[in-house]
């Protein structure tokens, strides 16, 4: 989607955890205040954000408390801030959950967020199964599914969207 915005003239950033995990753990939503100040003092004067999956659900949290983002694309995001998660082989896991820690933080503070329903290393184990059954490497909406059958989202779990300053597009499949 990148090299799309590219060539409609559109300046794009990306957004990145740590390169040696590609999890998101306490992702500080300071990088973008910090990216759209950039972007403002090269005379930009509208800003958007798009992006898919996890970074989708990053994307409406990031336009949720920063009004300078007047166009937000999420395709497939949840509609809950998700608990963190790290990709950095502990155990040989390829992904395990955060240390009861958010997805997301603000000002140095972690925001509230859905536990998963499993921990490392049976959070693994349940997404290499669903995985293996649907023939889908990255699905793990069963995963999903049970940390809200567990713990029902409560309100201050979701992202607030009705504090978007912009036009949101939501783009997800019919089974999503």
């Amino acid at each position: 989607s990148v090299k799309w915005l590219h060539r409609l003239g559109c300046n794009v950033l990306a957004m990145s955890p740590d390169k040696q995990d590609y999890g998101h753990h306490n992702y500080p939503l300071e990088r973008f205040e910090k990216a759209i100040t950039y972007l403002k003092a090269q005379g930009n004067e509208k800003i958007g954000i798009a992006s898919a999956s996890t970074t989708g659900m990053l994307a409406l949290v990031a336009a949720s408390y920063l009004p300078d983002i007047t166009l937000t694309i999420a395709m497939c995001p949840s509609d809950f801030i998700m608990e963190g998660f790290y990709q950095d082989g502990k155990d040989g896991a390829h992904e395990r959950p955060g240390d009861n820690e958010s997805s997301v933080s603000w000002r140095g503070e972690p925001l509230l967020y859905l536990p998963y329903a499993y921990r490392h290393p049976e959070y693994w184990q349940k997404i290499k199964e669903e995985s293996k059954a649907s023939g889908n490497m990255i699905a793990s909406r069963d995963m999903f599914d049970e940390s809200e059958r567990r713990h029902p989202v409560q309100e201050h779990e979701k992202i607030k969207i009705e504090n978007i300053k912009g036009t949101v597009i939501f783009v997800g499949a019919e089974d999503d």
